[in-house]
């Protein structure tokens, strides 16, 4: 795609933001709002401060999404010189409902876009993270990285040029946070010591503990409409969804449970496949099933015939789930899928687990 030009790019970029920042809530302002205070703003749903002053870096703006000021982006900034600024931005959220991949979705939304405006590739690769204390346990994912910006220039008008970043999304139960930040002199070490400064300051396991979520109940499931073309489908994806919520409920820690999902371990999903992969091998004379039925089912056989689930989820997620050994291993996947006939289709997503939060 033709690259944009710097005004066009800053209207890009909000309003890609503010989709994916505060859609679906209610009561939304028609537009962002800046709110004008010259003194330290404390949102009025968590109790999080946010000084004028912090840590060297001057507040810049407090942009607000909805009418009792819930939905917010803060943005704080440090400026060496004419050349070195270092820029951070924080979001916070409630939510409606909080599902399995949400956090998963979310980081994904954020690769696409950074690749969109880009005017060249990034390695944008995830890292995952936790921080707790004695009832609550947060977790999250993020990502440190190269990002080319546009800049203005005297001579060039426009070029890029790059900037350490860093992107953290965490798992607060029935809040949401994120950080972004971009720096032309801080190092990326520098960058994750700044992220780990934030949440301890900004009160990250505060703000999970405001709404948790309601683990005394079972998760919802809700199912792709491409499920729904046959009974063996149905059922044995209705089988996934059900031992992933097994595998959760028996694997994280309370305290995290509390939070969310936290469906970034890659055994939750392995035990998932191997009971749905099981239980079609019971059940295959059971229903007559469509033709795509059947071709899924015996291409996952052979994924899981095979040994090849971990690499399976990997591809299948792009990444984006704790497998060490993943990248190493896509480019012989990739050939295993090519010699057993393996299609894409292995890849769709046929459900996620959820609550809704009141």
């Amino acid at each position: 795609m033709p690259y944009l030009p710097m005004t066009l790019l800053k209207k890009s970029l909000f309003i890609l933001f503010s989709v994916l920042f505060a859609m679906g809530f209610a009561q939304k302002r028609k537009k962002p709002t800046a709110l004008l205070t010259k003194e330290d703003f404390t949102h009025p749903s968590t109790s999080v401060v946010f000084p004028m002053l912090w840590s060297g870096f001057q507040r810049e703006s407090i942009y607000s999404y909805d009418l009792q000021d819930k939905n917010i982006a803060v943005r704080y900034g440090q400026k060496l010189d004419k050349k070195n600024k270092t820029t951070f931005t924080l979001y916070i959220h409630p939510k409606e409902a909080v599902d399995n991949q949400m956090i998963r979705d979310s980081f994904s939304s954020y690769d696409y876009i950074f690749h969109q405006i880009s005017n060249k590739g990034m390695d944008i690769k995830p890292s995952f993270g936790s921080i707790s204390n004695d009832s609550i346990k947060v977790n999250y994912i993020y990502s440190v990285f190269d990002r080319p910006m546009e800049t203005l220039d005297f001579f060039k008008g426009v070029k890029y040029i790059d900037k350490s970043s860093l992107l953290s999304i965490y798992e607060c139960g029935g809040w949401s946070f994120r950080t972004l930040m971009s720096s032309d002199h801080m190092t990326k070490d520098q960058l994750a010591e700044l992220k780990d400064k934030i949440e301890n300051y900004f009160g990250i396991l505060d703000i999970a503990s405001k709404k948790h979520l309601p683990i005394d109940k079972k998760p919802d499931i809700v199912l792709s409409s491409v499920v729904k073309r046959d009974s063996m489908m149905t059922h044995a994806v209705l089988a996934a969804a059900h031992a992933k919520i097994e595998w959760l409920g028996k694997n994280l820690e309370k305290k995290e449970l509390l939070t969310g999902f936290n469906d970034m371990k890659i055994e939750s999903e392995m035990y998932a496949i191997e009971k749905m992969v099981e239980f079609y091998k019971a059940h295959e004379k059971d229903w007559t099933m469509h033709d795509d039925t059947k071709k899924y089912f015996s291409e996952m056989a052979r994924i899981v015939d095979n040994g090849r689930i971990k690499d399976h989820i990997y591809y299948k997620y792009d990444g984006i789930i704790n497998y060490e050994g993943g990248a190493a291993r896509k480019d012989d996947y990739i050939q295993f899928k090519i010699d057993k006939d393996i299609s894409e289709n292995t890849n769709e997503m046929f459900y996620k687990i959820f609550y809704r939060l009141e």
